[in-house]
């Protein structure tokens, strides 16, 4: 049986992933740099080693979902190592071995620069990366359309939006619930074709800042939102006044990491 190919597998979202693939009856080869925190079976390697991923390409991969790399802002060798070299490695370990589906996460920071007051953008926003981190999400998504208009790999870029648990204002109008961004990794998977498309993993959330076109959504649609979540005592709590400008909050107001 095909696998898919899942990077970052130990992370949160991966662990999440595991779970509900092996709950589908999905086959996955799961990776990831480090051994997960629950003892799943996860083969290790990095992502920056060419011929790591090449042999994991080679084991009868179906598709790719990429959620690997460095998920904040670090140093920029480590984000060069990571998100760009490992991404690139990634795409292209996939052309050779013939692989045709890449699902790849990216992420609302991309769009980090942006006001708040701007919302709700859409796929068509300029970008504003807000970090070095969403500079490396970007390259990814420029590097899947090129790989899918001269390599014909079909490519999902998810801009991810907060799929952790909301603790402000601001986190519940960008929350994704982790079930709907696993519905749409699925809609990604399964399309019969699915060409070249760019989606907002979010919620169907009160005052969303992120809004989707319904023809790149290959019929998803969130069926949660954070109207649902329990409303801490006094209510959700307003952001520090630093953070609450920028789209990108903490990632849009930090300094260069190195300094």
């Amino acid at each position: 049986m095909p696998n898919i190919l899942l990077t970052g597998a130990a992370g949160r979202l991966g662990t999440h992933f595991r779970s509900r693939f092996a709950e589908a009856g999905r086959a996955v080869l799961a990776t990831d740099i480090a051994a997960p925190a629950d003892g799943g079976s996860v083969v290790l390697a990095d992502l920056a080693d060419r011929a790591a991923i090449d042999d994991l390409m080679q084991q009868d991969i179906s598709a790719v979902v990429h959620l690997g790399g460095m998920a904040n802002e670090k140093p920029w060798q480590a984000i060069l190592d990571a998100n760009i070299a490992g991404t690139y490695n990634i795409f292209e370990s996939a052309r050779k071995a013939g692989v045709k589906r890449v699902i790849y996460a990216s992420s609302y920071h991309v769009l980090g620069m942006h006001e708040v007051a701007a919302a709700p953008l859409d796929r068509h926003a300029e970008v504003r990366p807000d970090s070095l981190y969403a500079v490396s999400k970007l390259f990814g998504e420029n590097l899947s359309r090129l790989y899918h208009d001269k390599f014909g790999i079909g490519c999902l870029n998810i801009r991810i939006c907060a799929a952790n648990n909301p603790g402000s204002q601001r986190d519940i109008r960008i929350w994704c619930d982790r079930d709907d961004l696993w519905r749409l990794v699925l809609a990604g998977l399964d399309a019969p074709e699915l060409g070249y498309r760019t989606v907002f993993g979010i919620s169907d959330n009160a005052g969303a800042w992120y809004v989707n076109e319904a023809d790149q959504t290959l019929g998803w649609t969130p069926e949660h939102g954070s109207g649902e979540l329990p409303v801490p005592a006094g209510g959700w709590p307003a952001p520090d006044p630093e953070v609450a400008v920028l789209q990108g909050g903490g990632f849009a107001v930090r300094g260069h990491f190195e300094d």
